[in-house]
């Protein structure tokens, strides 16, 4: 048989293959749970710096001065007074900021910054010690972030999106 016949024999049988896989929406990579609200606080981090004009920090890469380096971490965990803090029985003072890029991503993903903070800060730290409604508080809002952080993964996946 010449080659071209069989090139036509070819697109026939792998056309209609190419048609189906062509319609379906395109999956996001499977991750763990964990990784799944690191990837997509990642992401609204990242946005949130760009947004800003700021580069986001990468593993091994350095910024290119102090002072971009200062406006990076004032932008990503807030600047100022810590807005909240909790003291564990041991007598440590945990504080966070609510107004950076990260506590925005925590607010978005968890629905309630302040609630997770206080409940994975406790969970943390105590462990099974925590109180049972600190660990109730802990396991809804996780779930809540990782059915947020899939959705947010998912959009960005099929809109080309990822940073």
């Amino acid at each position: 048989m010449p080659t071209y016949p069989r090139r036509v024999a070819a697109v026939a049988l792998l056309a209609p293959l190419c048609v189906v896989t062509a319609c379906t929406a395109p999956k996001a990579p499977s991750l763990s749970a964990d990784d799944t609200v690191r990837a997509a606080q990642a992401l609204l981090t990242d946005r949130c710096l760009t947004r800003q004009g700021l580069t986001p920090p990468r593993p091994g890469q350095s910024p290119s001065d102090s002072e971009e380096q200062r406006r990076v971490t004032d932008a990503l965990f807030g600047t100022g007074r810590a807005e909240l803090s909790l003291t564990l029985p041991s007598g440590h003072e945990i504080r966070q900021h609510t107004d950076g890029c990260l506590a925005q991503a925590q607010e978005r993903l968890y629905g309630d910054q302040e609630r997770w903070f206080r409940a994975s800060t406790t969970v943390n730290n105590l462990k099974n010690r925590a109180p049972a409604g600190e660990r109730t508080a802990y396991r809804e809002l996780r779930a809540h972030a990782v059915r947020t952080a899939r959705t947010i993964l998912q959009s960005a996946h099929e809109k080309g999106t990822s940073r």
